[in-house]
């Protein structure tokens, strides 16, 4: 931790973060994107938000990873937002240009899982994506959503809910 607290002031112990953290993260963003130069973007948007944010950065734990993680589902999700709102405007122009045509939704990322994830509401999204993406354990996990552990096992449990209708939801199609 006292790594953490002197890397804002010191560049090079930012260096010694990003590399210790670096492979862990970017295998977090690629399993929760699918995608492998989305992840490099995202990766490096967390470690910019990271450096910004290090000098307001109050360990919960023994680990900077928790929160390091939260900043990486964050950075997902609000690429997951953009691209929804950019894909919104697309689809009014080609209607307002020809008001006839119907097809299919633009391509979702390419596996069932991501895409039930995907649909899932924000919250639900963090946390299967902070605990079994990232592969934080329960504990790590709620401190990076700043929550109990009990809360956090709830989260969980309706999240992995939420899931499964999604998945079931998908296999009667």
């Amino acid at each position: 931790m006292a790594l953490a607290r002197r890397a804002h002031a010191e560049p090079e112990l930012f260096t010694v973060l990003f590399r210790r953290h670096v492979h862990d993260v970017h295998r977090f963003i690629r399993r929760r994107t699918g995608h492998d130069m989305l992840a490099d973007d995202l990766t490096a948007m967390t470690f910019e938000r990271c450096w910004v944010a290090l000098p307001g950065f109050r360990p919960h734990g023994d680990s900077l990873r928790p929160w390091l993680m939260r900043i990486a589902a964050n950075e997902v999700a609000s690429h997951y937002r953009s691209e929804s709102r950019r894909r919104r405007r697309e689809q009014l122009v080609v209607l307002r240009d020809q008001p006839l045509i119907t097809g299919d939704e633009p391509d979702l990322p390419d596996t069932q899982l991501v895409e039930a994830i995907a649909s899932l509401d924000e919250r639900h999204q963090t946390v299967l994506s902070l605990r079994f993406l990232a592969d934080l354990s329960t504990e790590e996990a709620a401190q990076a959503m700043d929550v109990g552990r009990r809360h956090f096992a709830v989260m969980q449990y309706r999240a992995l809910a939420a899931l499964r209708g999604q998945l079931k939801g998908a296999d009667d199609v």
